[in-house]
């Protein structure tokens, strides 16, 4: 009896001990599991956080780059949203940790939609402005071509009134005469019968002149084409302009009628065609020709 219960009381230390070492290894092996879980969990929601920085980068980036000048809000959070991301891939996975990122995640998202609402309104009030510029330039292109058409018309009805103001010269005439001892003038084709040339010519009225004396430069050309008359020379920048006498005027913007005679140096009339040119200054203004027989 003795020997059976002392074995029984040899045994029991060990039992005990294999149940403790039982209940360390079931005890250590759940806390593996939990540990192993906790970590897991951490790493997962360090890939969500980073997610969803991620996509706070994208948005940031399509902000910056729908805008023609760069909004430096947006870039000086974007640059703290990058330096984020940067830290927390590298950072080690505690709870603390990732409550600490997650409390900065929420604190960028809330700025990031303050932002990103000041961004919109900024675009469109630019949209505004560039829509006012663009209707301004218009506006401003519109009334630069329609001054542009104006001065044109202006200019064209300056040149029609400076056209308008100068004196033209109508009916020119010129014809051989005979001078009778009474005065009287009997018109002739007969070179031999010739005393003097006449040239008659009409001015029209004309409201637009100033009135006042005038005067004109008549040539008359026999057929060897000699000027009759005072054959004076006149200049005009380039040009040398022989005039056989100046018919002198005075205007008062009513028809008037003009007649001079003009005689040969030699008094001999050449038989053939005499051409009569009309000038106001180095300006051709009538032409017109006769025949002596």
């Amino acid at each position: 009896m003795n020997t059976t219960s002392s074995n029984k009381t040899s045994k029991t230390p060990i039992i005990i001990l294999a149940l403790l070492l039982v209940g360390t290894l079931i005890y250590s092996f759940k806390m593996y599991q939990d540990s192993e879980a906790t970590a897991l969990l951490l790493e997962n929601e360090k890939i969500e956080v980073l997610k969803n920085l991620e996509n706070m980068t994208s948005l940031y980036s399509e902000a910056n780059a729908d805008n023609e000048v760069a909004n430096e809000k947006l870039i000086e959070a974007q640059t703290r949203l990058d330096s984020l991301m940067k830290e927390l891939k590298t950072s080690k996975l505690t709870v603390s940790a990732l409550l600490k990122y997650k409390r900065k995640y929420f604190e960028m998202e809330s700025e990031m939609e303050v932002l990103l609402e000041e961004n919109a309104t900024l675009k469109f009030q630019n949209t505004l402005l560039e829509t006012s510029l663009d209707s301004t330039q218009v506006q401003l292109s519109t009334q630069v071509a329609s001054n542009t058409k104006l001065e044109a018309q202006n200019q064209r009805l300056s040149e029609s009134v400076e056209a308008a103001k100068k004196l033209t010269v109508e009916r020119l005439n010129a014809y051989g005469v005979i001078q009778r001892r009474s005065g009287k003038l009997v018109p002739t084709t007969r070179a031999s019968r010739v005393d003097n040339l006449r040239i008659c010519y009409s001015v029209p009225s004309n409201v637009l002149t100033a009135s006042g004396d005038k005067n004109y430069l008549v040539q008359v050309i026999d057929p060897n084409l000699n000027v009759i008359g005072s054959n004076t020379p006149v200049q005009f920048e380039d040009t040398i302009l022989k005039y056989s006498y100046v018919s002198a005027f005075t205007y008062d913007n009513e028809l008037l009628d003009v007649c001079d005679f003009v005689s040969a140096e030699e008094g001999d009339y050449e038989k053939g065609v005499y051409t009569v040119n009309v000038f106001d200054q180095q300006t051709l203004v009538a032409s017109s020709t006769f025949t002596l027989k």
